[in-house]
């Protein structure tokens, strides 16, 4: 099982996009943790930082910092989670 985080904010305008992709690999993938961090809010803010979230939308898995900004696909996502698995 793999942990896999979106961090993204309410006024970023390719969030929805990233959110988007990051709930279908969640339907994909339903024996893994998808965690959406919102990086308006405390807990978020915290979250980021323990990890050196720079930009929004990012992603982590398990712990690692695998997407950065937008644009990503489906493709990026399933690889970042595939190499997690390995």
């Amino acid at each position: 099982m793999v942990k896999v985080e979106l961090f993204c904010s309410p006024v970023c305008p390719n969030c929805p996009a990233a959110r988007r992709l990051f709930n279908e690999a969640a339907g994909r993938h339903p024996g893994d943790e998808f965690v959406e961090v919102n990086t308006y809010t405390e807990a978020g803010i915290e979250r980021g930082m323990s990890l050196k979230v720079m930009a929004v939308p990012t992603v982590a898995v398990d712990g690692e910092i695998k997407l950065v900004g937008w644009p990503f696909d489906e493709k990026d996502l399933e690889q970042a989670i595939a190499q997690a698995k390995a």
